[in-house]
């Protein structure tokens, strides 16, 4: 009897590999999605044990899959969780698990699990299909053909493209460190930052800027968190350790190289600016300037998958579409889900996790809702004014925009009325970006 093991995590993957073995059953390991879809298509085992949670899709997308497929409805599911909770159990009941372990789990339960799962059905062997009859039958009659096959290859190839994006430099880390810490002083930022002279380098020519329009040109770490405080030098810092990452051409959004880097930042500019007016805390209002630097991010894993598709994409925007809604149409996720599990992987605070998710849909922003609505705003006008290289400015604000304004309590007339101010922002912000 064969049995498919589907987990995202190797060492877990094998050690229920052990179990299910010792117990005389054969089993194959599956990492991706795609790959289990594939596997199915060629072979029905007698039993599927997966995780249930899968980063960038649905929960129990596995399982539905199963049970909706006439093929392979009757194999037994057993699910394995982090959490089995009365809702979790209740759920996967609906949709047909025939069982659950808690990781880590327990080598006894999963092998009681495991026969109680196959005792619901007759012992005799699964009969093995042939990759030609299997395919015939998928085209005929399942929901994993060639079509889902093709999407969840694409979703598997994205979120390999996730893990080649690098994880956040030490210095940035220890820094935030030091914005929490009651005791770090002006000090300890320096001696910190002067590990990496090029970081330290382009944050003071940041700092002396015309952006920050300090009263008098500093010259040491110390003389910047002084001036300017420990929340901006931390946007300072992941600021200048970004700007490499994001200095890339994304032409099916309509950037050019460095253009995604100064939407960026005017963003984060204008969230700043916004976050002020509507009278945030000064933490509050530095949060909202590192969402908006990060909001997009997601857009350098999908690049060069939308680039692909870039006659469509220019369709579709054309036909007055939602990028976020043509991403995830033509490519299984939108930018917003890919910022959110970038930051996660990068451990970054809730907050700005939740805000570069949702700032498409502030609305449904819980812990952090007015600095997701201060960034949501700021991406808005960026893209009003034709800062965005995305499309023309617009004579027209969404139809959310006046709500969305109103929930932070500003004027809806308010970019009107400091328009002047607005360009002059993105004035300085092209003018630091020139000297880093």
């Amino acid at each position: 009897m064969l049995a498919f093991i589907f987990d995202p995590h190797p060492e877990s993957a094998e050690e229920i590999s052990k179990v299910v073995t010792s117990i005389g059953m054969e089993t194959r390991k599956l990492k991706s999605l795609a790959e289990l879809t594939t596997s199915l298509l060629q072979e029905v085992p007698r039993l599927i044990i997966c995780e249930a949670v899968i980063s960038g899709y649905d929960d129990f997308i596995i399982l539905e899959h199963i049970k909706s497929d006439s093929r392979l409805k009757n194999i037994p599911v057993i699910i394995a969780t982090g959490q089995v909770t009365r809702e979790i159990i209740i759920k996967a009941r609906k949709l047909g698990a025939n069982g659950f372990i808690n990781k880590p789990f327990d080598k006894i339960n999963l092998i009681k699990q495991i026969k109680q799962a196959l005792n619901i059905h007759d012992l005799a062997p699964a009969k093995k299909s042939t990759p030609a009859t299997a395919v015939r039958t998928s085209s005929n009659k399942s929901k994993l053909g060639l079509k889902v096959i093709n999407e969840e290859r694409l979703k598997s190839q994205i979120m390999q493209k996730i893990e080649e994006i690098p994880s956040l430099p030490a210095i940035v880390y220890k820094v935030m460190e030091l914005v929490n810490s009651e005791k770090s002083n002006a000090g300890d930022f320096e001696k910190i930052v002067v590990q990496d002279q090029a970081l330290a380098a382009r944050m003071l020519r940041m700092a002396n800027s015309a952006f920050y329009s300090l009263s008098r040109k500093v010259s040491t770490i110390s003389d910047a968190v002084v001036y300017l405080g420990h929340n901006t030098i931390r946007s300072l810092v992941l600021g200048a350790s970004t700007s490499a990452l994001f200095k890339r051409a994304l032409p099916a959004y309509g950037y050019q190289r460095e253009g995604l880097w100064l939407h960026a930042n005017i963003v984060a500019s204008l969230s700043r600016e916004i976050a002020t007016a509507a009278r945030l805390t000064p933490e509050e209002i530095e949060n909202c300037y590192v969402a908006g630097l990060l909001h997009d991010i997601g857009k350098l894993v999908l690049g060069p998958f939308a680039q692909k598709e870039a006659e469509r994409f220019s369709e579709m925007i054309a036909n007055g579409q939602e990028i976020t809604e043509i991403e995830r149409e033509l490519l299984g996720f939108n930018h917003a889900d890919i910022g959110r599990i970038l930051l996660d992987r990068w451990k970054l605070p809730k907050n700005l996790v939740e805000t570069v998710q949702l700032h498409h849909q502030p609305e449904n922003s819980t812990f952090a809702p007015r600095e997701t609505l201060a960034v949501s705003l700021a991406d808005t006008i960026s893209n009003q004014f034709g800062f965005a290289l995305e499309r023309d400015r617009s004579e027209t604000y969404p139809e959310s925009f006046v709500k969305r304004m109103q929930r932070l309590g500003l004027d809806p007339e308010w970019p009107a009325q400091e328009e002047e101010k607005i360009n002059k922002i993105a004035e300085d912000v092209v003018a630091m970006l020139d000297l880093i």
